[in-house]
């Protein structure tokens, strides 16, 4: 487990709190930054769980990222 899991997921609680609290008080910008961070949050947790699987899985890793690439260049938009 890496240092973006655990600041994604304290980003994401941070944000549900914040949520909350605007919509306690009825502050509705408040609220949208709540939900902002809790979405930062979760991008930064997921990217902590791809590099955890690419640490992990190197090998299969590389051959998604190959076989990726490949379906990108097949689909050539001329």
């Amino acid at each position: 487990m890496d240092s973006d899991r655990i600041i994604g997921a304290g980003k994401s609680a941070a944000g549900d709190v914040q949520e909350g609290i605007g919509s306690l008080i009825g502050d509705s910008r408040t609220q949208a930054q709540g939900k902002q961070n809790q979405v930062k949050g979760e991008v930064q947790n997921q990217i902590g769980q791809l590099e955890d699987y690419i640490r992990d899985q190197p090998l299969t890793a590389a051959a998604i990222a190959v076989g990726f690439g490949w379906l990108l260049g097949r689909l050539r938009i001329i």
